[in-house]
């Protein structure tokens, strides 16, 4: 029969009237205080299981206890509490039953992952149980305990593969097998005594088993076990199952301490006491027989390699049945219950397990257990002697730790009531009698008792403590560098993390194995040191001092050696795809295939204690600055060629023209030896080689120039010429002496110079040819040979400057303070990239241009510059800088003039699109003959009025390319017929709106007054319109990653005209009006300044003249009720621009001399304006009309909802 580790002894805590929920919440604090937990947090604030998902095997959850509710994503097998809860109803009161099946599962999760509910108390130091990992998510599998056997109704292994991101189960249940008490040799005989133990169900026991040993085999999932509460000094079947296969690297098991038991010295040190003596209120003692390793708890005998220890006595957590009074009528429970057992101390270790996998989400089960295991805290004091007890059996064993027992029976009684045991006879009392009837006594060892040590959150979120070859297997044993080592492998996977634990190796031990096991490494690995190999994507740092003796290999991604780390005893390979940077120090070798960065991103020194070595494949980049460059110290250097780089350290600004010295340091007496020695450029910026010197008799770095291309290339005559890398300058040639007629071309383009003929010394008469432009290459004569008396020439932005320029230039630079170059350095001019600031179809990137090499930048300036080149989003800022809403806002404002035109001219063309006809023979004219409404109009005189007025309310929605926007607005309008063929017509617009673009937020108001005259000739009409208007603008918009806004307001203002004819055809109820018509357009735009920290825009002032011709068509229905006329219409109107289509705006930057700009911006060719409306024309004169209007360009969508409301009087 499958038997569970349940029996928990706290049935006596509960019950006890002097444990208060505070006295409760002490414990928990004090218990996790034990396992560093709050001094890990202090170190760690985000480091709260966020993102992890663990598996809780148990017995039944409620997943709507405050402590788990939105907890769960799945439970599985008895997964509905409530029903479960309800029909056992009659169980509930029985402790064991309540504990093991109703709160036993809840508990056990609270623990691990309870929320931090945050309530405040009345009571000091009073509050609400958490979990260790509070943020946690879990997969639940929900047993529920019958009369003959207990069973989950599904697969575990399939239940906790399906979600990649679980990498830990919790177990704080178990067989009643004991494989080490039984003298179980090996796993299949362990597996055949799970079968042979239950003849109803062994079968399906052992495969359960088998399912759990595969999850943590092919999945490297983490099991973590209670060892069980039977006061045994070896756990029961699931925690010896890897002593038996040594395939099994992540299974650990968890033992119990009671916190009450223990004290914390000042120095940190967990003293573990064997009693506890209490100061009486009288003056007097009280000796407690209360022990830190608590009596219950199993020992680790022949599990000592994989087990740790935690608290878990009276540990408050979620109890399940704290709503039992709503569901049951019962009598009310407590949120939160005390429980005790090992079932306590794992979800500890488990939810320890979870903030490991959070802060290094590379790792795999296996290797969390590593780093739990490596991490145990072992600076603790155990005392001489402690007694271990069956639950509910008067059954005893006295250990003595560390110590042999002692022969003399009188010494063992006198160990036994130091204990605070006597003969005194009291039935509910242990008494020394009792405890001596059987004479179990054991001499056990520390690991015995302890395992690896105590759970230690704090130092388990440094990383791994040691590389144990005891938890390596065969696969693990390489020779990649000629000698055969075992090696502890991390893949980061394109993640970063840092350990910052001193690392230390640990070699095979014999007496951690079974002789016997199944895949034992242990006749392969026996004596062979341990190593580390780094692969995959990602950075993983190393702060401690790291004394592991094997290789360290770097075959992907980065390993850094954080300044101050040391590698004492080991050598480093890097191989092809590897990167090692730093400033640390490696005692042994260093061997680069790939690259190797000393100082990482700062300026420092890379230690090598004996020999560096640099194969062809290799780079070797130094870091540099304008304060000094990084450097690395080897005792000998072999280089093989490759490169050596030297890199411009980010967040630094190098100002144009400014001249950097480079130590080379001990490399100089190597130069020759590199394939190519480079200096890298820097987002836009790049270093030519303007000086070097070096020590005598070794090799000498030509002054090399950086070169464009030119547009002709050079003939095989040409001498001493050569393009430059995109990154920077080779050397080549470094032996060979130029002659002194040799010439030597220069161009400052955005790639770094090349160093050639390392010997060349340039004479008085050579020639330096010089373009300072990054875009427009020197065009010489294909055949040209250049002469010694050749004069020098410069482009700059493709013009050419004269002879008597290049002189003044020269004289300039003469003028220019000089850094002279020391022995052993050479000197580097800093360049700017003219093309690092191209922005497509513009020329704000030529000012920007001018901004960075400006002389006279503030630090506001730099500092951009710096970040500018640092971002991946390089171009996105550029482009924010250049971006210029200006022309879409105008474009906006022009196409909604032109509406109100449209408007206006259909308004005044046919009044009865608005409203009814002002007189009597104007409607027979237009509508035709008489008609019911048409008699009434003439009874109420309404006809003859000659005036109309009306308010329009609108709204307008705009989706453009480029921005969205919308607005509403209030029109007002007036008519009047002068005579019968003579119509004036007048209205006022008003406007609000906003808009949204890519990096700007603009607001804008805008006023309008339109004047129409419509005149009627025999076979056409005659329309003419005047229209005014201006708006006062605002915006702000921001820079790619800069913080502050940039700010501008300025004014609009607008002028139109409209000059067209239509004519009316009418048959019944239908009129349909073409009319075309000339339209021009002028727009004043203001000079106006923004304000802001940088890049700030002075705009001039821009005068714009637009000419269009319109043509559309007018449909009106018409029809008539009893007191109304109701009308339908529709119309489309085509608006083509004949000139004006381009809108330009002059600029330049407020704070930058010589910047000045053109942004221009073609605005749309066409507009196609489409509405629809239905309107009612009252007897009494009102009539009403509603709307809906789109105005629609190539580029830009306006629709507009707009509602009439009008009286003729």
């Amino acid at each position: 029969m499958k038997k569970f580790l349940f029996p928990l002894q706290c049935c006596a805590v509960l019950s006890s009237p002097s444990l208060f929920a505070s006295d409760l919440f002490v414990t928990l604090e004090k218990s996790y205080n034990i396992i560093n937990l709050q001094k890990a947090k202090e170190q760690n604030p985000a480091i709260d299981g966020s993102n992890v998902v663990v598996g809780v095997v148990d017995s039944l959850f409620n997943p709507e206890h405050p402590s788990l509710q939105g907890k769960a994503i799945e439970i599985g097998g008895y997964k509905n509490f409530d029903d479960i809860y309800k029909n056992d109803a009659g169980s509930i009161g029985s402790a064991q039953k309540d504990n093991a099946t109703f709160r036993h599962g809840t508990h056990v999760a609270g623990i691990l992952l309870g929320k931090n509910l945050g309530r405040t108390f009345s009571i000091e130091g009073d509050g609400d149980p958490y979990g260790v990992a509070p943020n946690a998510k879990f997969y639940g599998a929900a047993f529920k305990e019958s009369s003959n056997f207990n069973y989950w109704g599904l697969n575990l292994f399939d239940f906790f593969s399906k979600d990649p991101k679980l990498h830990i189960v919790n177990h704080s249940w178990g067989y009643k097998v004991f494989p080490y008490e039984q003298n179980i040799s090996n796993y299949e005989q362990a597996l055949k005594t799970v079968e042979s133990n239950d003849p109803y169900n062994g079968y399906n026991n052992k495969n359960e088993v088998e399912r759990i040993v595969k999850l943590a085999k092919e999945r490297k999932v983490l099991n973590v076990f209670g060892s069980g509460n039977d006061g045994k000094n070896s756990a029961s079947l699931f925690e010896l199952l890897p002593r038996y296969d040594e395939d099994i690297r992540s299974f650990i098991a968890v033992g119990m301490l009671d916190a009450d038991g223990i004290d914390i010295a000042s120095d940190g040190k967990i003293i573990i006491k064997e009693k506890r003596v209490n100061q009486l209120s009288s003056g007097g003692e009280r000796t407690l027989t209360l022990q830190g390793i608590h009596k219950y708890s199993n020992g680790f005998l022949g599990s000592q390699a994989y087990s740790l220890m935690a608290p878990g006595s009276k540990i408050d957590a979620a109890n399940a049945l704290f709503d039992v009074h709503n569901k049951l009528g019962r009598q009310q429970q407590e949120e939160f219950i005390p429980l005790t057992g090992t079932s306590q101390a794992a979800p500890m270790v488990s939810g320890a397990a979870a903030l490991v996998a959070q802060k290094f989400p590379f790792l795999n089960g296996k290797q969390i257990a590593d780093v739990l295991l490596s991490t145990a805290n072992q600076n603790y004091t155990l005392p001489k002697v402690i007694i271990k007890q069956k639950p509910n059996y008067d059954a005893f064993s006295v250990i003595y730790i560390d110590q042999d027992i002692p022969k003399d029976e009188a010494q063992i009684r006198q160990d036994i009531a130091e204990l605070g045991y006597s003969d005194t006879p009291d039935k509910d009392k242990v008494t020394l009698n009792k405890i001596l009837t059987n004479k179990t006594l054991y001499s056990l060892k520390r690991e015995d008792l302890m395992g690896q040590g105590i759970l230690d959150v704090q130092k388990a979120l440094n990383g791994v403590a040691t590389l144990d070859a005891n938890r390596l297997n065969l696969g693990d044993i390489q020779s990649p560098t000629g000698k055969t080592e075992a090696y502890y492998v991390i893949d980061t996977q394109g993640k970063n993390g840092e350990f910052t634990n001193n690392i230390e190796q640990k070699m095979w031990d014999d007496n951690l194995h079974l002789a016997t096991a199944k895949n034992s490494p242990a006749e392969q690995m026996r004596g062979l040191n341990v190593g580390f190999i780094k692969q995959g994507q990602g950075q993983l740092s190393f702060s401690g001092s790291n004394s592991y003796k094997g290789a360290t290999l770097v075959r992907g991604g980065e390993l850094r050696l954080n300044s101050g780390s040391a590698l004492s005893e080991s050598s480093v390979f890097v191989e092809q795809n590897g990167t090692l940077s730093g400033s640390g120090t490696i005692a042994n070798n260093l061997d680069n295939k790939g690259t190797v960065i000393a100082g990482s991103d700062d300026i420092a020194t890379l230690t090598v204690g004996k020999n560096y070595t640099h194969h062809g494949t290799a780079k070797l980049v130094l870091n540099f600055n304008t304060q000094g460059n990084s450097k690395l110290v080897a005792q000998h250097y072999d280089i093989k060629g490759g490169k050596l780089l030297y890199r411009p350290l980010s967040g630094q600004f190098y100002a144009a023209g400014q001249k950097v010295q480079i130590d080379l340091g001990s490399l100089a007496n190597s130069l020759n030896r590199f394939e190519s020695v480079e200096i890298l450029s820097n987002g836009s910026t790049e270093f030519k080689i303007a000086d070097f010197k070096l020590a005598s008799n070794h090799t000498v770095i030509n002054d090399d120039t950086i070169e464009e291309k030119p547009v002709t290339e050079p003939q095989p005559s040409d001498t001493a010429k050569e393009e430059s890398s995109s990154e920077a300058a080779s050397t080549e040639q470094l032996n060979t002496e130029a002659q002194p007629s040799d010439n030597v071309t220069e161009e400052s383009t955005s790639e770094t110079a090349s160093t050639e003929q390392p010997n060349t010394e340039v004479k008085p008469n050579d020639n330096v040819t010089e373009e300072s432009t990054s875009e427009t290459a020197s065009t010489e004569q294909p055949n040209t040979e250049v002469k010694p008396n050749d004069t020098a020439k410069e482009e700059s932005s493709s013009e050419t400057v004269s002879t008597e320029q290049l002189n003044n230039i020269e004289k300039e630079k003469e003028k220019a303070e000089a850094i002279p170059a020391q022995e052993g350095t050479l000197i580097a001019e800093v360049k700017v990239k003219k093309e690092a600031f191209h922005i497509p179809n513009s020329d704000v990137g030529e000012a920007v241009y001018t901004a960075r090499t400006s002389t006279e930048l503030s630090q506001a300036y730099q500092d951009f510059f710096v970040k500018l080149d640092n971002t991946a989003n390089r171009q996105a800022v550029l482009n924010s800088i250049a971006e210029d809403h200006l022309p879409d806002m105008l474009n906006d404002s022009t196409i909604k003039t032109t509406h109100f035109a449209q408007q206006n001219l259909l308004f005044s063309l046919t009044p009865n699109y608005f409203v009814q006809r002002f007189n009597t023979n104007g409607i027979k004219k237009l509508v035709g003959g008489e008609d019911l409404f048409l008699s009434k109009l003439a009874k109420n005189n309404l006809a003859q009025e000659k005036y109309m007025f009306y308010l329009t309310p609108s709204y307008h929605i705009t989706q453009a390319d480029k921005f969205r926007a919308n607005s509403h607005g209030l029109r007002m309008g007036v008519a009047t017929n002068i005579d019968n063929k003579q119509q004036l017509a007048m209205s006022l617009n008003y406007e609000r709106g906003k808009g949204t673009f890519h990096s700007a937020n603009a607001r804008s108001k805008v006023f309008n007054v339109a004047l129409n005259y419509v005149s009627h000739f025999d076979h056409f009409k005659l329309l003419s319109g005047i229209n005014w208007g201006g708006s006062q603008n605002h915006y702000e918009k921001q820079i790619v990653g800069e913080r502050e806004n940039i700010t501008g307001s300025y004014q609009n203002r607008f002028a139109s005209a409209q000059l067209g004819v239509a004519k009316s055809y009418k048959r019944e109820n239908v009129t349909l009006l073409p009319l075309t018509y000339f339209n021009y357009d002028f727009v004043h735009q203001n000079a106006f300044n923004e304000s802001g920290r940088i890049f700030t825009k002075s705009y001039d002032s821009v005068n714009y003249h637009s000419t269009a011709m319109g043509a559309g068509l007018l449909l009106n229905y018409a029809t008539t009720l009893d007191n109304a006329q109701i009308q339908f219409n529709s119309y489309a109107i085509y608006q083509h621009r004949l000139s004006g289509r381009n809108y330009r705006n002059n600029a330049k930057f407020s704070e930058i001399a010589n910047s000045h700009f053109t942004q221009t911006y073609r605005l749309n060719p066409s507009l196609l304006t489409l509405g629809l409306s239905s309107q009612v024309n009252f007897s009494n004169g009102f009539f009403a009309q509603l709307a809906l209007e789109s105005a629609l360009t190539p580029n830009q969508k306006t629709r507009n909802i707009l509602a009439t409301l009008g009286y003729q009087f």
